[in-house]
């Protein structure tokens, strides 16, 4: 039996499986490809960073930034804008970018979360809606009819199997990808404290009071 016939016989549930199973497919493939860790940590923006000291010109680092686009350059150049300001605004400032930059980060995988728990269910509603075609055979034509129980019976366990093939899959890619998004944020999280610590010495700060972020 072909993958056609498989289809087939598993009747009108296929279709959104199917269906989920293209867009899960299609969101596995954009964040694996977002979610590299030298898009969003780029080498040479973490090194320009480290070269920032007091009264030494931000041109370079800015420029750097604005030839490598992404999350640490992003969040690199909202800190540099405000490189004269208050250490406090500094930080709002890297605050808020980092929640700006950390939402596209994990975007999408609230769609793969809700593929991996949907398809097994469809699956599920495939098997029932086999089971009441079954039933209206042999209420129909009693049990003497085995074409009509097999193409039931086909359609209750294809759905089945269909559904935990898109599901279980889903549920592994979206645990995956949430795990690694989760450490890109943490490693944006360091960058962003390391270089608040080096706008505040640049401009000569005071150390902030004991009880104070």
């Amino acid at each position: 039996m072909n993958l056609w016939h498989w289809i087939a016989a598993g009747r009108t549930m296929m279709i959104p499986i199917a269906v989920a199973s293209l867009i899960g497919l299609a969101v596995i493939i954009e964040r694996l490809l977002v979610l590299r860790r030298t898009r969003v940590i780029v080498p040479e923006i973490a090194a320009a960073v480290d070269t920032i000291e007091a009264g030494r010109d931000l041109t370079v680092p800015y420029t750097i930034c604005r030839g490598r686009p992404g999350p640490l350059a992003n969040l690199v150049r909202a800190g540099l804008d405000h490189a004269d300001s208050d250490w406090t605004v500094i930080r709002d400032v890297l605050q808020e970018t980092g929640r700006r930059e950390a939402t596209l980060l994990t975007r999408r995988l609230g769609v793969l979360e809700t593929i991996a728990a949907i398809s097994p269910l469809m699956g599920l509603l495939g098997t029932v809606l086999g089971m009441i075609r079954i039933f209206a055979a042999v209420s129909s034509a009693g049990i003497g009819d085995p074409e009509a129980l097999a193409a039931g019976i086909s359609e209750a366990m294809v759905t089945t199997a269909a559904g935990l093939f898109v599901g279980i899959p889903a549920a592994v890619a979206f645990h995956s990808l949430e795990a690694r998004a989760e450490r890109l944020i943490f490693d944006l999280e360091n960058e962003a404290a390391k270089l608040l610590d080096l706008l505040r010495r640049r401009q000569g700060a005071a150390p902030a009071p004991a009880g104070r972020p």
